[in-house]
């Protein structure tokens, strides 16, 4: 018998990995804006006549220290998204001192690509960051990777994923975090559909960095198990892992504007803790 919810269950899983299914008729999308206010916005990658941007959040307050940074990659299963996925996050990580960044990359509604071009773009957004960190008053060796979703799933590959399994030539400028951000991530056990060389769960195979994440217990689209599997994983390799589970929640229920901005700013809470605990925030 099909329930409502084994429906919406299903429903979600083609949409999310089968989208041109769902939205067949629909135009390709259009990219995403080369400006957001209050943010400095740079491309740090063209492929042909794409170019991809990245956007600086910075109080601007002087500082004889550089500064620690943040950098987030939005959700969308690899196939569509905003730019503006993370703005508040990165906003309010900025006033409190932080070098805030959101990055795009290419998908598969926007650019015909997947997740390996994803990934080096994620990559290549990184080593852009550490090469100009010097113009940014950035610390190159305090820089998080975030992100949600698919989002998630590219933060983490820049952890496991190699150069040689996304055939990437390595930069001279690191591409590694000093530490993780995910929401509700996609690790690879069975979102996204990819080979274990492009899983991070499958790519996991030392200590890592020091990673944060949160999670709804019903996410019926990444399913709470599988970041359970990764914390565990990561844990018993002797790195650290924090999973913070929310018992009744689904996917994206820490994004800004649903049920009154209650997982937003739980989340938002809990991610400054672990910043501090790291030593990127005061």
């Amino acid at each position: 018998m099909v329930t409502n919810k084994s429906f919406k269950k299903y429903f979600l899983i083609i949409l999310f990995l089968f989208p041109f299914t769902v939205m067949g008729n629909q135009q390709k999308l259009a990219p995403n804006p080369d400006f957001l206010p209050d943010a400095d916005s740079y491309t740090f990658k063209k492929i042909g006549n794409v170019n991809l941007r990245l956007h600086i959040f910075d109080n601007k307050k002087k500082s004889t220290e550089a500064k620690p940074g943040i950098i987030f990659f939005f959700g969308g299963g690899l196939m569509r998204g905003s730019i503006t996925h993370f703005q508040g996050q990165a906003k309010a990580l900025s006033r409190q001192g932080m070098i805030a960044v959101l990055a795009d990359y290419r998908v598969k509604m926007r650019h015909g690509t997947g997740p390996r071009e994803a990934i080096s773009d994620a990559k290549d957004a990184i080593s852009w960051l550490r090469k100009n960190a010097s113009k940014f008053n950035l610390d190159p060796d305090k820089l998080v990777v975030g992100g949600g979703s698919s989002g998630g799933y590219l933060a983490a590959s820049t952890a496991t994923v190699t150069d040689k399994s996304i055939s990437r030539t390595p930069s001279e400028f690191s591409s590694y975090p000093n530490a993780l951000a995910l929401f509700n991530p996609a690790l690879g056990n069975r979102f996204p559909k990819t080979g274990h060389k492009l899983s991070p769960y499958q790519s996991l195979n030392n200590s890592s960095v020091p990673t944060f994440i949160v999670h709804g217990h019903e996410d019926e689209l990444v399913p709470f198990r599988s970041a359970q599997a990764y914390c565990d994983k990561l844990n018993s390799l002797n790195g650290y892992c924090e999973l913070h589970g929310y018992p009744g929640e689904g996917h994206g229920f820490f994004n800004r504007g649903r049920n009154g901005n209650k997982g937003y700013e739980d989340t938002y809470k809990k991610l400054e803790i672990f910043l501090r605990k790291f030593g990127y925030l005061k």
